[in-house]
């Protein structure tokens, strides 16, 4: 007889479902062919306060413009709009100015910029920023010992595993061994990470990790018994995990180290810190994900998966926090400011692998590949995972990320939900000469959705206001000399775009002009409403 059973885990952010089952345990076990589950009930936890910060703003090396990106596309991702028949970037918080197809710098003037790129150039830059991304990884991952990279991975992976089986008992001390064994089955741990892992220490293509042959499918229960068994204990020294690796009859990587390995080794099973093995996560989710969809729809477009991808968890939730929750780990390895600024970097390098992928559904000819072909395609890009285990947790950081991306104008992405501040960081508030100097913000995240703009003029003449919303104007504002103005929208219609201001004064011979500075801030998504109240002083300039 069939039981419904529903556990909800509300427990170090994990809310853990546990799907129709069949009354016998064998139901609960995946089975050879099965294929993996993209859709997994455990969810990333914020760690750390997400802010914007103040440099996601900054343009990319001092470049004054760039072109927007566009697609021809009947209906338009996140962070894009309709016009032309196409879908167009929406200028992002690096420059907020629409130009034409282009987007400007903060304070640059539309009417008098000048821009020498070519779209041809700019698409070649794009091709070059995936080149140099990927061959560079490629190179570096290259030197690593097969079997040093491949036990790094099942070391992170172990203590991600164990971090969620203590959740699930601190919730339930009393859980049965196998209740947790179907909650673990439905995990992302088993169906992606744990058959990466394998895949890449045993040398198996990657199709074989999206779909388990039934002796992996044996290897990962086995290894899941061991660490309900033995939790923690297994990575507390390398003796213990090397026993641990014997009685799962995974010895083949042992073979591989030296003694530099099994010291590097030592100092991973030490080392408290996760961000490189979430972040591994994240690069596996991502290729993970494309090739279910493709699996679940082999007809799927280009298109689709686009828009599929740039509004599924994994780009509006999952790559924010875990991002994020590597800044506790960079400002202790440099300041506040450079680990912004490597989150920011990372956030980009992760929009360049999901676009990448997403244009490698395709084939020379045209086709549609199916996924398993669109797997052995993307195997290459995997260099990139095993990069970022290999070394993020134990070198470090900062100097990690390259400098292969290079200034693409796409839209802002993965800033994610933003939490409560009243710091020009929260939003990433910035003001350009003396305009606006003075200004302040108030955000929360949950709210009655209203964004609330209270101008206050201490300027002798009257000055009209421009407002931009993802780098178009919306609207204008009249505010009278001396006096004060109020403006209202919402978080609905303002939010995930880069909001931006500047205004019309009178100058010389009582000609108007733009040239006295300008404002711009980041407007979150909230999926709590949010509120926003920005006091904007409006000075002589």
């Amino acid at each position: 007889m069939v039981t419904w059973m529903k556990l909800l885990l509300s427990l170090s952010g994990f809310v853990a479902v546990l799907q129709p089952t069949a009354s016998s345990e064998s139901t609960l076990l995946p089975t050879a062919g099965s294929g993996v589950l993209v859709n997994a009930i455990d969810k990333v936890k914020s760690t750390y306060r997400n802010w914007v910060g103040p440099t996601i703003g900054q343009p990319d090396r001092g470049d004054w413009a760039c072109y927007r990106r566009a697609h021809i596309m009947d209906k338009c991702p996140v962070g894009f709009s309709y016009k032309w028949k196409m879908c167009w970037t929406q200028c992002p918080l690096q420059y907020p100015v629409q130009c034409g197809m282009e987007c400007i710098r903060q304070n640059d003037d539309c009417g008098i910029e000048v821009y020498a790129k070519t779209v041809n150039v700019v698409q070649t830059a794009i091709s070059l920023a995936t080149m140099g991304l990927f061959g560079q990884l490629t190179t570096v991952a290259k030197g690593i010992v097969d079997g040093a990279k491949c036990l790094r991975a099942m070391i992170g992976n172990i203590k991600m595993l164990n971090s969620y089986i203590r959740g699930l008992k601190v919730y339930d001390p009393q859980i049965p061994f196998d209740k947790v064994m179907a909650l673990l089955y439905h995990t992302s741990y088993f169906t992606i990470d744990f058959p990466v892992a394998i895949a890449m220490c045993l040398g198996h293509s990657y199709p074989e990790a999206l779909d388990p042959a039934s002796w992996m499918v044996d290897t990962m229960q086995l290894m899941l018994g061991e660490i309900l068994d033995h939790g923690d204990s297994i990575i507390r020294g390398w003796d213990r995990f090397k026993a641990f690796l014997h009685r799962v009859n995974f010895t083949q990587p042992l073979s591989e180290l030296n003694e530099t390995d099994i010291s590097s080794l030592r100092t991973g099973l030490d080392s408290n810190s996760t961000c490189g093995h979430e972040l591994k996560r994240l690069t596996d989710r991502t290729w993970m994900t494309v090739a279910q969809m493709k699996r679940k729809n082999p007809g799927i477009t280009q298109d689709e998966l686009r828009i599929a991808m740039y509004e599924s968890d994994l780009m509006l939730r999952d790559i924010p926090i875990v991002t994020n929750n590597c800044m506790e780990q960079m400002i202790s390895e440099s300041s506040e400011d450079t680990a912004y600024q490597t989150r920011d970097t990372l956030r980009k390098t992760l929009g360049v692998i999901v676009d990448d992928l997403i244009n490698k559904g395709r084939s020379d000819n045209g086709t549609s590949l199916t996924a398993k072909e669109y797997t052995r395609v993307v195997a290459d890009k995997l260099a990139m995972t095993i990069f970022v285990v290999s070394l993020f947790d134990e070198t470090g950081i900062v100097g990690i990320v390259t400098e292969y991306i290079q200034p693409i104008c796409g839209p802002t992405q993965f800033i994610g939900e933003i939490d409560d501040g009243d710091d020009p960081y929260t939003l990433g508030l910035n003001m350009v000469r003396n305009a606006f100097q003075g200004s302040k913000l108030s955000w929360r995240r949950k709210g009655d959705g209203v964004v609330t703009i209270m101008f206050e003029s201490i300027d002798t003449k009257p000055v009209t206001v421009n407002i931009y919303s993802g780098g178009r104007k919306i609207d204008e504002k009249d505010v009278p000399a001396g006096g004060n103005a109020t403006w209202k929208s919402n978080v609905t219609t303002l939010g995930g775009k880069s909001l931006y201001l500047d205004r019309w004064r009178p100058g010389f011979l009582g000609l108007p002009g733009t040239g006295g500075g300008s404002l711009k801030l980041w407007v979150p998504r909230a999926y709590e409403g949010g509120h926003l109240d920005l006091s904007v002083k409006i000075n002589v300039s």
